[in-house]
């Protein structure tokens, strides 16, 4: 069971979960593709670049295993009471958002958030504010939340 179902009310049901966006994993990939590729170059050519690539690979790995965390602490929910977003493995910030207390929910996305449909949602409410990135199809998270106030 999962953080959300663990946390349903009496007679709360989820409407829509929201996941993370392959993008996430997009800067990790790179690091370990560059790594790799210099890492590969013999050391009789030049020392240097061997020893770069294998400190790129290594960026990359700590990189990938904090990005995994990242996909396997969280989860972000609409209810037909309230916005549900969690993150966090070891660490937890949650944010429990009563729909009628829902005061603004704001979406960033860049170029390439557009493209392939990812963004950040920023969460405003009695003056507090949390952003949770990389939310896969940030717009029919708006969506169901507005579906579910409305």
């Amino acid at each position: 069971m999962n953080y959300i179902e663990a946390n349903l009310q009496p007679g709360e049901e989820i409407k829509y979960a929201a996941k993370l966006h392959f993008f996430l994993f997009m800067q990790p990939i790179i690091l370990l593709l560059i790594g790799a590729f210099l890492a590969s170059s013999p050391k009789e050519i030049s020392a240097m670049t061997h020893y770069a690539g294998l400190l790129i690979l290594f960026f990359g790995l700590v990189s990938l295993v904090q990005r995994l965390l990242v996909k396997i602490g969280s989860a972000y929910a609409v209810t037909n009471k309230r916005v549900i977003l969690k993150t966090g493995v070891i660490s937890r910030r949650a944010v429990d958002l009563v729909l009628a207390k829902c005061e603004g929910l704001h979406i960033k996305q860049s170029v390439l958030g557009r493209i392939f449909n990812y963004g950040t949602i920023t969460v405003t409410t009695g003056g507090a504010t949390s952003s949770f990135p990389f939310i896969a199809d940030p717009l029919r998270f708006k969506k169901e939340i507005n579906q579910q106030i409305g």
